[in-house]
């Protein structure tokens, strides 16, 4: 029954990751988004609710990852690799806290605050390139610790 727990949850990651990149996706088009002055109020509006969507299924991620997911499974199976897992627990605390200091600067700004508008999509650009490093890190983590072989074999 285990197993089939651990399956699972690694479906739900599986799909929980998906969805993210789809949302962080989003995200990236509309920061992209070009509109003039007058267009300012609905791109601030679109920010607003897709960071706000961002923050959740992140969150939900990253506490798939530390319940049970792949860094209790790395720290199981490859004791020597658990610096690497603690380097990316680090960086989930510092996403959460970025995330807990831009969500309410950004659902108070003003339309009529277009430099500091802006200022805040760049932090939110560096914020998405932040975790795509990260998640190719978990992924090198994920690739060495499950499909390198220790030999030993005859």
């Amino acid at each position: 029954m285990q197993g089939i727990e651990k399956l699972s949850q690694a479906n739900v990651a599986k799909m929980e990751h998906q969805i993210l990149d789809h949302v962080k996706q989003a995200l990236r088009v509309t920061l992209d988004w070009r509109v003039p002055s007058v267009g300012l109020p609905r791109k601030l509006n679109s920010v607003q609710f897709t960071l706000q969507s961002f923050q959740r299924h992140l969150e939900r991620l990253l506490d798939l990852e530390e319940q049970g997911g792949y860094m209790a499974m790395v720290a199981e199976k490859k004791p020597n690799m658990h610096f690497r897992v603690e380097r990316l627990a680090e960086d989930h605390a510092s996403f959460r806290s970025a995330m807990r200091d831009l969500l309410p600067v950004v659902e108070a700004l003003q339309e009529y605050q277009c430099e500091e508008f802006e200022a805040i999509c760049r932090e939110i650009e560096e914020l998405l390139e932040r975790i795509d490093r990260h998640d190719t890190e978990e992924i090198a983590l994920l690739q060495e610790a499950l499909l390198m072989d220790e030999g030993g074999e005859g």
